[in-house]
């Protein structure tokens, strides 16, 4: 009995033994497992994403879900899948018509006025944004007013004319909440815009010149563009048709108003622009002049388009007659005679380019 219980208490000790070396082994392993939770050698990583930090004490469950949260969650939560089409139709300019003088350094609202032709609502979240050129003071993002499907809206910028004495032009567009640019008209990417000229005055209150004019216009070697005679034909006689319905005399075509407009649609198309400053520094005034013609009163339209895509004649005529500043022009009582121009050229940026100069002697 002796012996079995000395042998009893042997196997327990060597059981015990064999039960004891696991724990051992553990110890080992406990000290590589709480020096990656404690350790703060994870901070440093999280100062380059501030939203991850709070999340990162619990390293298990966080560490897969960071990437994702940042990006996707914002579309799926706030924005449903955009199922409708943004199309804004110009209908013309409220205050600020091209070409309008300012003094250097004077505030000024823009305003334009646009139909909503598309199947969105417009609403929170859609801005009128800057596209290119010069802002004028502008903030580059400006909330664009609600208008339902059809509903027409006037929309106005706070601008400043900049300091320095020029022809300036700012480009603009619209923005959808989905962050999505679109134009105006029929492919919904033209851009609209705002066009002054500035003057400095010295300090006794006198206009300093800074637009010349009177020197020839270069146009680039080989570009010669093409007429269409029909085209400004059909154009004299739409003018003169909707002078008529007014009531107004019927303007006269006028062969030195002709050579200015197909000056300036020939500069337009060759040098690549659309303005009615001339690559030159030439205004319709200056081309005029130049032409041996002197006007009291003048004004002048333009249009750039492709025939191929809507641009033609009457793409042209549209687009003058549903805006209030051209039409005006088209109908002005200041002006007994015209000269219109239509220039073609092939390799230029919209192909066509229309001028209609009005005057009288």
């Amino acid at each position: 009995m002796h012996r079995q219980t000395i042998a009893a208490v042997v196997f327990l000790l060597v059981f015990l033994a064999a039960c004891a070396a696991p724990p051992t082994a553990a110890p080992s392993a406990p000290p590589a497992q709480p020096t990656p939770t404690p350790t703060l050698t994870l901070p440093p990583a999280p100062p380059a994403e501030a939203s991850p930090t709070p999340t990162q004490p619990t390293p298990a469950q966080p560490a897969p879900d960071l990437p994702t949260p940042t990006p996707t969650q914002p579309a799926p939560t706030s924005l449903p899948p955009k199922d409708c089409t943004d199309v804004a139709a110009f209908l013309g300019d409220v205050t600020i018509p091209d070409g309008t003088a300012f003094k250097q350094n004077v505030p000024f609202v823009k305003t334009w006025r646009f139909q909503n032709k598309g199947t969105c609502t417009w609403g929170a979240n859609y801005a009128v944004v800057f596209h290119s050129g010069d802002p004028m003071g502008a903030l580059f993002t400006n909330p664009l007013p609600p208008a339902a499907p059809g509903e027409v809206v006037e929309v106005s910028v706070n601008m400043v004319s900049p300091a320095s004495g020029d022809a300036f032009t700012g480009f603009w567009q619209f923005q959808d909440p989905y962050g999505t640019r679109f134009g105006t008209n029929s492919g919904g990417q033209d851009l609209f815009w705002v066009k002054i000229g500035v003057s400095i005055y010295d300090e006794s209150g006198a206009p300093v010149p800074v637009v010349g004019g009177g020197s020839p216009v270069t146009l680039p070697a080989g570009c010669s563009p093409q007429t269409d005679t029909q085209a400004e034909a059909n154009l004299l006689n739409w003018i003169n048709t909707a002078r008529a319905a007014e009531g107004l005399a019927a303007l006269t075509r006028q062969s030195a108003l002709d050579a200015a407009a197909a000056a300036h649609s020939a500069d337009m198309g060759c040098n690549q622009f659309v303005d009615h400053t001339g690559s030159n520094g030439s205004t319709w005034n200056t081309r005029i002049r130049d032409q041996g013609y002197q006007a009291a009163a003048a004004a002048e339209n333009i249009y750039a388009g492709d025939p191929a895509f809507g641009g033609g004649a009457q793409g042209a005529w549209d687009w003058w007659m549903n805006s209030p500043v051209h039409r005006g022009n088209i109908l002005s009582k200041k002006v007994t005679e015209v000269g219109i121009a239509f220039a073609y050229v092939p390799g230029s940026p919209f192909k066509g380019y229309y001028t209609l100069v009005f005057a009288r002697p």
